[in-house]
Parts: C-alpha cells; structure tokens; sequence
C-alpha cells in the first residue's frame, strides 16, 4: 500500500527510491545524515527508511524528484519557499554571525 502511494503521488517505485537511496551513500540529500540516525517525527511500528526517516523531496512546480531528505532538511527548504535566493540570504545572515575559525 506504501509503496502504491509513491507511486501514485511521486511516480516512482520503491526500486528507483531504494537506487537513489544508494546513490546518495544512504544519506540526507542536504546534511548527509545516514537515515537511521535522522529523527523520525512519525511513529511507526516498522523501522523503515521511507516511512519515518527519509521523505521524497520534490519540485512542488514539475513534480520531479529530487532527492531524499531528513525531517529537518525538508522542513528547511519547505519554509524557505524552495527559493534558492531566500536560501542564499540565510547563508549569508548565519555567516555575518559566525565566530572565525
């Protein structure tokens, strides 16, 4: 039935999932946490990638895929409206305060 929902809601299957699973060494897309250790914000009785810890990240516009996030990542760039130029504010607001290293 999961499986039946990525399909329907991203057009993908488990079998292109689990290969970008690979291709992104088993990591969040964007911090490069190994799934299991990114939070899971929901409950679920099976410790599985897709369900509670990675989410399909894709393009609200196109609907393309692309890529696999941690809660926290998807989050982030949901709230920054996917616009890279609020992104690249951010960046620059967080460096204005860093300490140098």
């Amino acid at each position: 039935m999961r499986e039946q929902y990525y399909q329907r809601t991203y057009g993908v299957s488990f079998e292109v999932l689990d290969a970008l699973l690979a291709q992104q060494e088993g990591r969040c897309a964007i911090c490069g946490t190994f799934w299991k250790d990114c939070p899971a914000p929901k409950a679920s009785q099976y410790e599985t990638v897709y369900v509670q810890h990675l989410y399909v990240d894709h393009d609200h516009a196109t609907g393309a895929v692309r890529g696999l996030l941690c809660n926290n990542c998807n989050i982030a760039i949901a709230f920054l409206k996917d616009d890279p130029r609020i992104l690249e504010s951010a960046r620059t607001y967080l460096r204005k305060f860093r300490e140098p290293e």
